[in-house]
């Protein structure tokens, strides 16, 4: 076995002990599970989107993947909140300044500082879907950015997120924190799952940003979201991954009575996990391909697309392997269910991708 192998074992081996247990809490609930979050942060749970020297383990981009998905197939919701930790390093290992790497990288490598990402409403704005919801002006020493995005994942009072300001014709890509002054967090409305990933509305008044603070200036912000984004959406193929793993299982379990029945199902357990195959046969190849910068925007959008459908063919057919049992509120067949929802509307959501790929396949 290679030490890579052994290491997303230990990974496995600790959401076991450490994340199953809490599974109901964090769903029914809504706990956030820090104390797992540092714990994976010690073991390297974060650390394959930095170098060695940024204070990483230099696995890249497809062993990060793995490890979302290790944590999905036990709760989607924390896998989840470790995407939002994983792309959050992503961005600062692809800044060329080197002060904002120096300041944070490491830490949140680590996890010795929990972080999240506000990019959805840019990476919606850059598609022509919304408008920008954040600008900023340029003073001296860097930019004060006011305005509210409506949730930002992993976040807190001791947290840090990335995020990007309009700043006329431009746009400019930034780390800020919850102790930041004229930073708010505002409570939102409860959702129907994922409320243990610490979602807050935030409001921006005058903050001010400074320029070491800065992830992509105006003049490199288009160079730099486009070495950005395939990655951040590749990452994503962790929860979903993890999510229909989670339903293989539910099937499964199903299947030791229910097989001579449940053979008239559509997505059975054989034809699921072989989709899942194909799918992670695609995931390496583009995860390295971003890793060594030479990102392939239009197939990893394709297969991002895929993973939602399939992930919620996967569900649905494990609640119909479940039958009744599967309906009850404790099920994780039900739970699965609201975790799939979620994969196929987070963004970039489903219509978003299709809304992308006919752009780029009709150029």
């Amino acid at each position: 076995m290679s030490k890579q192998a052994e290491w997303i074992d230990a990974v496995r081996a600790l959401t076991k002990t450490a994340l199953r247990p809490l599974v109901d809490e964090i769903d029914r609930k809504g706990l956030y599970p820090e104390a797992f979050m540092r714990e994976l942060g010690g073991i390297g749970g974060f650390a394959c989107v930095g170098t060695e020297a940024e204070g990483g383990n230099g696995l890249g981009l497809s062993a990060q993947i793995d490890v979302i998905r290790a944590v999905g197939g036990e709760c989607g919701a924390t896998a989840f909140s470790v995407w939002c930790q994983s792309a959050c390093a992503w961005y600062l290992h692809q800044s060329e300044n080197e002060a904002v790497r120096t300041r944070y990288l490491a830490d949140v490598l680590q996890g010795k500082v929990l972080a999240g990402t506000a990019m959805s409403n840019t990476v919606k704005h850059l598609a022509d879907i919304e408008k920008h919801l954040l600008q900023a002006e340029k003073v001296a020493g860097g930019y004060v950015v006011s305005g509210s995005l409506p949730w930002v994942s992993n976040i807190g009072e001791d947290h840090v997120w990335a995020a990007t300001a309009q700043i006329g014709d431009g746009y400019v890509m930034f780390i800020t924190g919850g102790r930041a002054e004229g930073v708010s967090l505002q409570a939102c409305p409860e959702f129907c799952a994922l409320e243990g990933t610490r979602t807050f509305g935030v409001r921006f008044d005058k903050v001010f940003v400074a320029d070491e603070d800065v992830l992509a200036a105006p003049e490199a912000f288009a160079g730099y979201i486009g070495r950005i984004k395939a990655g951040f959406i590749l990452l994503q193929m962790g929860i979903g991954g993890g999510i229909i793993d989670g339903c293989l299982g539910v099937i499964r379990l199903a299947d030791v009575s229910g097989r001579e029945i449940n053979r008239y199902l559509d997505n059975g357990f054989d034809a699921l996990q072989t989709a899942l195959n194909q799918a992670w046969e695609e995931t390496g190849p583009l995860a390295d391909a971003a890793w060594h910068n030479r990102p392939e925007l239009l197939p990893t959008l394709k297969l991002r697309l895929a993973a939602s459908e399939l992930c919620l063919a996967a569900a649905q057919s494990a609640s119909l392997h479940a039958g009744a049992k599967g309906y009850l509120m404790r099920s994780p067949a039900q739970r699965r269910n609201r975790e799939a929802m979620f994969v196929a509307i987070v963004t970039p959501a489903v219509k978003h991708l299709r809304k992308e790929i006919a752009a780029l396949e009709a150029a």
